[in-house]
Order: structure tokens, then C-alpha cells, then sequence
């Protein structure tokens, strides 16, 4: 599939934005556009990380950037080309060329914007807004982690039991982190922003949308993995008040148990045995043993 979005007689540049193509017809593009085909197989390879290259042609740029699946719905993910999907640039002055096999809608938006209200300006300038839609297709993502992490945030400090709250933790940690590496390996792409003063708005732009979500992945990695910290330090922490609760209540029978144990014996001779106060006064004994335990307790804030 291949379309000509922009003509270069009515806005100065020509725009060829092609979709999902076949290895035959990315031949004849190159061809056309006279792309090397080294270029066409770094297309070719869907888990190709970002870069920027500058062809033989002084004027002519190689950008691979990439955005947020479309299709990615509520689909788990654990690496780069699971999260992503690609989005191939040729620029030059007077030559845009786009390469991809998802159907971005950010990309059909920006197409009508172009074509319908016959939007102006110099080819970089739609370089740095596809640019910056590709870093911004990943704030819904963002956010929606952040939602995650607030629910389970509250969940950890108003003490509500939810079990699998490290895990779910752990599942946003590794999501953040497939999101942190990305934004690492994006970062040679901004190199093109520097290259034209012509478009410097919308360069700026793309460069603010990159470093506001890049802020929010990193403040993203921090918080989730200090409450993964703070869940095992709360685990921990209910853990040591179950022991101590068991603890101090084994303080308390084990005097108690020692005597029964010792008038549980059936020997003969034991003096106790005939005194006509002998049950009250072990009552007493076992009484004032727990008394004395409580007090102590108390006195060192155990209880």
C-alpha cells in the first residue's frame, strides 16, 4: 500500500507515506527515491531500535522512531517490540518519506490536517510533529500506570488486604522499565532536532514532549519501586506483630503451664495434694504469675 499525501507543487515538499509494504515495492521506492538498500533492511527489521543516520546525501536524513502499538490494548508486555512498533523517516528539503505497518491514528490526524485546512511550512517542521506524536503516543500508557500505582498505593496505606499486591507491583515495575529503556534508546533521535533552525518551534516542541515524558517514565520508576520497598517493609512489619503477639502470649502460660504441669503429676507423697485451700491458693499463684507478667509487660511497652 502506498499513497502521496503532500504534493510538492502545492506545498513546497512532497509527503509519501506508505503502509505495511511489500519487499518488491520497497524496492521500487528506493529506487525512486534513491535510498540505499542497506536503509531498506534496517526497514525491513520490525525490532530495529531508534537511530538517526545521515545518507551520502548531505541533505538527506534516516530516522527510526518508535510509538505505541495501536494495537495494544490490554495486552501484557515485556519488551521493546512488544510495546512499540516502528516508524521509518526519509527527509530531505523537498522529500518526505514515511514507512510503517501499523496504522497510527495520530498519523491520519495529522494527514487531514495537512491536506484539509492546506497547512504550510518546511518538511522538517512535519518531521518534528511526527516526531512528537510518536513520544506522545506513549502518555496514555503513562497514565494509565500512574492510575494503577495510585489504587494500589491506597490499597498498601489504608492497610486493606489485597494479595496479590506485590505481584501486580512487580507487573507495573517491569511494564515502567520496558518504557524507561525505550525512551533511553530514543534519545540519538533528538539529534535531528538540532539540524534545521527553520522549524525551531516545533523542534522545541518535539523536544519538551520527549523530556516530559521521559520525566514521568523515570518518577515512574522511582515511585513504583519505592512502594515494592515499602509493600515488603509493611509485610515484613505485620509479620513481626504476629510474632510478638505470639510471643507475649506464650510469655504468659508458660509459668502458668509449668505449674499445672507439676500438680498434673500422680505421684503419692506430694504435700499439696491433701491441703483443703490447695486449689484455691494454685488459682491464686497462677493468677498473681499472670499479673506479675502483665505488669511487666506493660512497664516495658510490650503490651
Amino acid at each position: 500500500m502506498r499513497s502521496t499525501v503532500l504534493s510538492k507543487k502545492e506545498f513546497g515538499f512532497t509527503w509519501v507515506d506508505v503502509t505495511n509494504p511489500t519487499p518488491s515495492e520497497l524496492d521500487a521506492l528506493a529506487s525512486e527515491y534513491h535510498i540505499h538498500p542497506m536503509y531498506i533492511q534496517d526497514v525491513l527489521q520490525a525490532e530495529h531500535l531508534p537511530k538517526v543516520e545521515m545518507l551520502s546525501d548531505d541533505n538527506c536524513y534516516f530516522v527510526i522512531a518508535r510509538a505505541l502499538d495501536p494495537e495494544l490494548g490490554t495486552k501484557d508486555f515485556q519488551s521493546i517490540n512488544a510495546l512499540s512498533r516502528k516508524l521509518a523517516i526519509f527527509y530531505r528539503s523537498d522529500e518526505l518519506v514515511t514507512i510503517h505497518r501499523s496504522d497510527f491514528p495520530w498519523l491520519d490526524e495529522i494527514k487531514q490536517k495537512y491536506t484539509q485546512t492546506q497547512t504550510k511550512g518546511p518538511a522538517f517542521e512535519l518531521v518534528c510533529r511526527l516526531l512528537k506524536q510518536c513520544f506522545k503516543s506513549f502518555e496514555p500508557l503513562v497514565f494509565k500506570l500512574n492510575d494503577d500505582l495510585d489504587f494500589f498505593e491506597q490499597k498498601l496505606f489504608t492497610n486493606e488486604k489485597f494479595p496479590p499486591l506485590a505481584k501486580s507491583l512487580y507487573s507495573i515495575k517491569r511494564k515502567s522499565a520496558v518504557l524507561k529503556r525505550l525512551f533511553a534508546v530514543s534519545e540519538p533521535v533528538l539529534e535531528i532536532l538540532q539540524y534545521n533552525p527553520d522549524a525551531e518551534p516545533a523542534a522545541q516542541d518535539a523536544k519538551d514532549m520527549f523530556t516530559r515524558i521521559n520525566t514521568m517514565v523515570d518518577e515512574q520508576n522511582e515511585r513504583v519501586s519505592g512502594l515494592i520497598n515499602l509493600s515488603l517493609a509493611v509485610s515484613g512489619q505485620r509479620n513481626n506483630e504476629v510474632m510478638r503477639f505470639l510471643t507475649i502470649y506464650s510469655a504468659f502460660f508458660m509459668p502458668l503451664t509449668f505449674l499445672v504441669g507439676v500438680y498434673g503429676m500422680n505421684f503419692e507423697f506430694m504435700p499439696e495434694l491433701r491441703m483443703r485451700y490447695g486449689y484455691t491458693l494454685c488459682w491464686i499463684a497462677m493468677l498473681l504469675v499472670a499479673g506479675i507478667h502483665l505488669a511487666w509487660f506493660r512497664k516495658k511497652r510490650w503490651l
